[in-house]
């Protein structure tokens, strides 16, 4: 890397003062714990840094850039599937009452042991992944089940459309995302393995811990890197570290970090143990205020680390006079315990990459906080931990339960800062991570900008899914949404996260609606007559050929401004690809708008054509 490209990278906030000190003077970076630390650089050396790079870096079009320290990466997008909460918005209300999921296993699963298991495991869709049916069934379950929550992840942060391939990498290389997972053993393989035989040989699983990330990252084109991590509990916080590093690498433009953990074969199964996915989008915080992303909190730091389980274990020089000597030598100084040092300094190194000072007022959560609530859950410990956290800033709200530090609290009311909760997870072989999140506040107080068309009135409210099936049941859940009596979205943010945010596939439904009760009464039309909708999988898509005319962008964008909703409406349904976040650069998100998911026709789908456990 030359001096140009360092100084860039640090403009651009992908590397911190340290590192450039260190990669422009070949200074090395000593031992201890592996650390990254999320700084905030002074406006003095950000301008100096700006002026040496140069005009290198394309600034992002549209949207907010303040309130955007260099570094600080936020969670826009989350999703998971819990014991008992098939959503985040169950697995909130679980957390916050105590709730927990103990129970036998479902019916269809052999045993009686007391754990927190997830329900209907051997469901999957294929057909919205474009994957045949005989091949998901030899897909581990653990797999099936993470793509279905990643996905769910992106659309929670509208970013599985236009958006996730305007992410690029320094090269231009569109949807730069890089997927970082851990996942737990593979017991599909084992059973797999119990009805085979050279007299009835019968095809198998492939495939190992690898595949849970790369197969996301193929099906979507992703082309991040794409690793899974295995250090027992602590999986997902590793995982999360390595994301974090290549963010501030440059390697990925965003980073979907996650994992899961089922308990398919009986060996697995103990009084205690438990299940769960789940998974979080990551980008980097001026790229999210850019794009108008919803952020649920930030990351400030985190650091990894090894802890011997039995530091009294013989090896090679483990004995040695110069170990004990050193040993003596911390004692006297007062130093902490030898069996303690190493976990105090994984967390120490975590505060100080966020910037903290100490633990004083820090909430502190690990494994015993989620063990209500999924157990001893294995590689999905570390991701439910996370999770229950970053609820927690978004919400505003502490949740019950054992975690927290003596004198720790989350602090309530105005001008006492952002609250922290450092999330630490050992794993069961020693490795230790701690990561600190914070929740956001906004320092930006004017409202948000507001793409630029003729006049404020009607919405152009799109829905889109791989069949008509999908669609209608997608379209059910916006109804329930829209006559449901929770919250509802306002409209121009509701229609402006569809366009933006979801991709355009081939089943299309489209409106040109004034309110929410207009749009309300389309949607119960369609769902309730079956109305025809947009079927592009014959083909036909774009009759008249506009997206090859390179004219046709300026068209939409004057179609745009001069408010011709329904031409719009009308070429959208046609297949021609629309560049939504093009005509309405500004927030192109749905920030703050809790968006219904699209939806799963799940089928069972296990070895054999059996039923698989329930």
């Amino acid at each position: 890397m030359d001096e140009k490209e360092v100084l860039t990278r640090f403009k651009n906030g992908h590397l911190d003062r340290a590192q450039v000190a260190a990669l422009l003077t070949g200074a090395g970076t000593g031992t201890g714990p592996v650390v990254l630390t999320l700084p905030e650089p002074t406006a003095a050396a950000a301008e100096a840094a700006e002026a040496e790079a140069g005009a290198v870096a394309e600034p992002v079009s549209g949207g907010r850039t303040d309130a955007a320290p260099a570094g600080a990466v936020a969670v826009v997008g989350m999703a998971g599937r819990y014991p008992g909460a098939p959503d985040l918005a169950a697995f909130w209300r679980h957390a916050r009452d105590g709730h927990d999921t103990a129970s036998t296993p479902p019916p269809g699963r052999p045993g009686e042991e007391l754990g927190h298991y997830l329900e209907r495991v051997q469901d999957f869709d294929p057909e919205f992944f474009g994957i045949d049916a005989d091949e998901a069934a030899l897909m581990d379950p653990q797999e099936r089940l993470f793509l279905e929550t990643a996905w769910e992840a992106l659309e929670d942060a509208g970013c599985t459309g236009g958006r996730l391939d305007a992410l690029t990498a320094a090269d231009g290389t569109p949807r730069s995302v890089g997927v970082f997972t851990g996942a737990g053993p593979g017991d599909y393989a084992l059973l797999a393995a119990r009805t085979w035989s050279r007299e009835r040989p019968r095809p198998m699983p492939r495939g190992g811990q690898w595949s849970l990330p790369n197969r996301l990252s193929s099906l979507l084109g992703l082309t991040g890197p794409s690793q899974s991590v295995d250090t027992a509990e602590s999986s997902v916080l590793v995982a999360l570290h390595l994301a974090l590093a290549a963010l501030h690498r440059g390697e990925c433009a965003a980073a979907l970090v996650g994992g899961a953990r089922l308990l398919l074969h009986p060996s697995g199964r103990y009084p205690g143990a438990g299940e769960g996915v789940g998974a979080l989008l990551l980008k980097p915080l001026a790229r999210a205020l850019a794009d108008g992303d919803g952020i649920h909190c930030l990351v400030r730091g985190s650091a990894v680390g090894h802890t011997a389980p039995d530091p009294t274990a013989p090896g090679p020089g483990r004995g040695s006079r110069s170990a004990g000597v050193r040993t003596e030598r911390t004692r006297r100084a007062g130093g902490p315990a030898p069996a303690a040092a190493p976990a105090g300094r994984v967390l120490r190194e975590a505060l100080r990459a966020a910037g903290v000072g100490g633990e004083d007022g820090v909430v502190r959560e690990g494994a015993e906080a989620v063990r209500g609530l999924v157990g001893e859950a294995g590689a999905a410990t570390g991701v439910a931990a996370l999770t229950r956290a970053a609820l927690q800033l978004g919400h505003r709200a502490p949740a019950p339960g054992a975690g927290r530090a003596p004198g720790a609290r989350v602090r309530e009311g105005e001008g006492h800062g952002p609250r922290r909760i450092c999330v630490g997870v050992r794993g069961a072989g020693g490795v230790d991570a701690e990561v600190v999140l914070e929740e956001y506040l906004p320092e930006a107080t004017e409202p948000p900008l507001v793409p630029e068309r003729a006049a404020a009135g009607p919405e152009l409210f799109l829905l889109s899914a791989p069949t008509p099936a999908h669609l209608a049941a997608t379209a059910r859940r916006f109804v329930d949404l829209l006559g449901g009596t929770g919250p509802v979205p306002p409209l121009d943010r509701l229609a402006r996260g569809l366009r933006t945010g979801r991709a355009a596939m081939d089943c299309r439904f489209a409106a040109v609606v004034g309110d929410c009760g207009e749009l309300l009464r389309a949607l119960e039309e369609f769902v309730r007559d079956g109305a025809p909708c947009a079927d592009l999988r014959g083909g036909g898509a774009d009759p008249l050929g506009l997206g090859d005319v390179p004219e046709t962008d300026g068209y939409l964008a004057a179609l745009w401004q001069a408010g011709h909703l329904h031409q719009l409406r009308g070429l959208w349904l046609s297949g021609l690809d629309v560049d939504w976040a093009a005509l309405e650069p500004a927030g192109g998100g749905a920030a703050g708008a809790a968006l219904p998911a699209s939806a799963f026709l799940r089928v069972p789908l296990w070895l054999g054509g059996e039923e698989g456990p329930a």
